[in-house]
């Protein structure tokens, strides 16, 4: 080899060796940039998520601060499934099978009722309560029935979101009230329930 030669296998040599410095020590810089990039976007993304946990959905009850609201009821009279047994020719106790099936129901029906209160969407609400109301009034009248009718006409005025919630208070109430006359062993009356 000629001293040129070397010469020149030295400059590459040495080229070479500071190539390899400059992307090793460029590779950190962006190795270490994207290290704070990650940190930060997690940084962000933890912030975001407490911000979440923090301001987590209210229930429908918090939402209307149900503890400074009467909640009153009408009054209707008991629920009475006489409708069953004579315009449908159910017997008494077929009817009031019927009835609990009702109370069934009406509250699983009441957490689909109070979501969609909550999302302000009266068109759900409004077709929950329909098929409720239709099925309380097919197999008596008073008591729940009376009160998910008026529930049903609230929803189709659009009342405010607030006297809808106060709609439902009633529904529970009343549908509280079957379930116990259902449950109470003293009815044997022979009335209907």
């Amino acid at each position: 080899m000629n001293p040129t030669e070397a010469t020149l296998l030295t400059i590459a040599i040495i080229l070479l060796v500071g190539l390899i410095i400059y992307s090793l020590i460029t590779s950190r810089r962006v190795t270490s940039k994207s290290a704070e990039s990650q940190a930060e976007s997690l940084k962000n993304m933890l912030d975001e998520y407490t911000k979440k946990a923090n301001t987590r959905e209210k229930t429908i009850t918090e939402k209307f601060e149900a503890s400074n609201i009467e909640i009153p009821t009408k009054q209707y009279a008991q629920y009475d499934n006489c409708r069953a047994v004579e315009e449908m020719g159910l017997t008494k106790e077929e009817a009031d099978g019927f009835v609990l099936d009702l109370v069934k129901a009406i509250n699983a029906e009441i957490p689909r009722i109070e979501q969609a209160i909550l999302s302000s969407d009266y068109k759900r609400v409004e077709e929950i309560v329909h098929t409720i109301t239709g099925s309380s009034s097919t197999l008596g009248s008073g008591g729940v029935s009376s009160a998910l009718i008026s529930f049903y006409t609230a929803v189709q005025h659009r009342d405010t979101l607030q006297d809808l919630y106060v709609h439902l208070q009633n529904i529970k109430y009343y549908i509280e009230e079957l379930r116990v006359q259902c449950d109470d062993p003293d009815n044997n009356s022979g009335d209907c329930i």
